[in-house]
């Protein structure tokens, strides 16, 4: 009798840790899901479809294995014993560097170690076809009254390459943005603005002062201010340098999408925020469309009209660029169209884009041709 009594128990005690999980989840799921960390889509429930059917075990299998119950409190907590125990993190997409940096680790999204190591170059016939792309985009912006500029954003593993995990060695002495600058330059007048120099300087003479996060791919509003200083010098417009004095830490923190992607998302903690009160102020903006398309429209009454089309990059220099126009438009790459340009006819047309999209940007034709020549 007792021995069937324990056997009745151990059956009840492993039903409950089968299904207990389960039950909980019905409850109090939706109080405990936390943010999707994967950066992709999640798997949703199939439609039911006769002609499909041989597919739909296997779909249901992919929705279960997105959303089986406490998934991301356990990969977050295997993730933090992986980095405790071994400094090892739980996915190929993210690099533990030195003093607690993290970097991006992807081929799918402009392979930023391979730019790193220079083993992105760029062929010759390649840069040949960027520039004829680029000459026919400034020839037709010109012929519309319209200057052109490329400005591109340095990776945050060139500029904080001290904190690379050592088995890669030290930075390339020649990779694909230096290639790119010295080829347009050569060959060219197109106005090219690489803030890698600026940058390096500014990092020298704060003093240690961070200008990108540790946890996140872009930089913070200090390495934003100096990249928009770069830009409106390029524009002939001077803003001061950024001391010290005028560099200000906020109460808020950045929670990096690196942290996230690597599953070790802590709400309340992150990086550092500043602000650089030697700039303008942010003027009021509409959002046309969540982080892809911005209108400002409260700077210079009499300054020019301002487009950019743009990566995430842009979102730093905004606040500090936008006082000097009359209006700003930007546009990132899903959502621009020549068309959009017809319409503002801006006084100026800047292409931003990161190093590490380059050949992503630059590569498929002309930026901008002519309405007629379309």
């Amino acid at each position: 009798m007792k021995n069937k009594a324990s056997r009745i128990a151990l059956i009840a005690l492993f039903l409950l840790l089968l299904y207990a999980p389960g039950i909980t989840w019905l409850f109090v799921g939706n109080q405990m899901r936390g943010p999707n960390l994967e950066k992709r889509q999640l798997a949703e429930w199939p439609a039911f479809s006769l002609a499909e059917i041989e597919s739909l075990p296997g779909q249901i299998e992919k929705y279960y294995r997105d959303h089986l119950p406490f998934r991301e409190q356990v990969i977050g907590l295997y993730a933090r014993a992986s980095k405790a125990l071994f400094d090892d993190c739980v996915v190929t997409t993210v690099l533990f560097g030195r003093d607690g940096w993290y970097f991006y680790n992807t081929i799918n999204d402009g392979d930023p170690v391979s730019s790193y190591r220079g083993e992105d170059l760029f062929t010759g016939a390649e840069l040949r076809e960027i520039v004829v792309n680029l000459r026919k985009t400034q020839a037709s912006l010109a012929k519309q009254g319209m200057d052109f500029v490329l400005f591109i954003a340095p990776n945050k593993e060139r500029v904080y390459a001290e904190y690379m995990p050592e088995r890669y060695g030290a930075p390339a002495e020649d990779y694909a943005a230096k290639q790119l600058v010295e080829f347009l330059r050569a060959h060219s007048d197109i106005k090219v603005v690489y803030a890698y120099d600026a940058l390096m300087e500014a990092k020298e003479a704060l003093g240690g002062l961070p200008l990108y996060y540790k946890s996140d791919t872009h930089w913070n509003d200090i390495g934003a201010y100096v990249g928009s200083r770069a830009l409106l010098q390029a524009l002939d417009m001077e803003i001061p340098a950024p001391a010290p004095e005028n560099i200000h830490q906020t109460e808020t923190v950045c929670t990096g999408d690196l942290t996230v992607l690597s599953h070790l998302y802590t709400e309340g903690q992150g990086d550092p925020m500043y602000t650089v009160k030697a700039g303008g102020q942010p003027p009021s903006a509409t959002e046309l469309d969540p982080d892809l398309a911005w209108s400002h429209s409260t700077g210079d009454p009499a300054g020019k009209k301002l487009f950019i089309k743009n990566d995430s990059f842009t979102a730093g220099l905004l606040p500090y660029i936008t006082p000097y126009f009359s209006r700003t438009e930007t546009r990132k790459t899903e959502m621009y169209d020549m068309a959009q340009l017809d319409e503002m006819q801006p006084d100026i047309f800047v292409l931003e884009c990161v190093e590490r999209y380059l050949r992503r940007e630059l590569t498929k034709g002309p930026l901008y041709i002519l309405p007629e020549d379309r």
